[in-house]
């Protein structure tokens, strides 16, 4: 048989009770901690998803930190369109926004342009060449039609420093 006999003095009962609540205390700060960065990535997002269905963009938006840093990274995806060809103007014009509207700093904005073509579909759209509403893939493809025709033959020396 063992018998244990514990003896708290007073001392001792108090050094418990400061680790507990210094335990307390630190697991609240957890909790507001992760609770603020929820909310700030919620408001990033917001944010983001409003400025664009203004100007009638269907985006997804993602947002999350980097560990260690105070600034965030963003992803949009979004359909292939025209007016995001030069992107990297309106990121600039973006984060600065997002900046004075939520007071986060945005490091990094990637951006994702998913294009979905099956082979059934590429098939159909050859025999009937269905016009686009964007004039981006119509330029596009004109120009690779273009490109794809191109002739090799020999040349003399002399038409070969002409060309150049």
């Amino acid at each position: 048989m063992i018998t244990l006999t514990l003896t708290l003095d007073s001392l001792a009962t108090y050094i418990v009770a400061i680790d507990i609540i210094v335990l307390l205390a630190y697991v609240l700060y957890l909790f507001r901690r992760n609770r603020a960065l929820e909310k700030s990535i919620r408001n990033i997002t917001d944010f983001i998803t409003e400025y664009f269905t203004h100007t009638g963009a269907d985006v997804r938006v993602t947002c999350f930190k980097l560990d260690g840093y105070k600034r965030f990274v963003t992803l949009i995806e979004s359909q292939p369109l025209k007016r995001f060809r030069y992107s990297n103007v309106l990121e600039n014009n973006l984060i600065s926004h997002i900046y004075q509207k939520t007071g986060n700093t945005v490091e990094k904005i990637y951006w994702r342009f998913p294009v979905e073509i099956h082979r059934d579909e590429v098939a159909a759209e050859a025999h009937h060449e269905a016009v686009s509403d964007d004039t981006y893939f119509v330029d596009i493809h004109a120009i690779a039609e273009a490109g794809a025709t191109y002739k090799v033959s020999e040349a003399s020396w002399d038409e070969f420093k002409s060309a150049k």
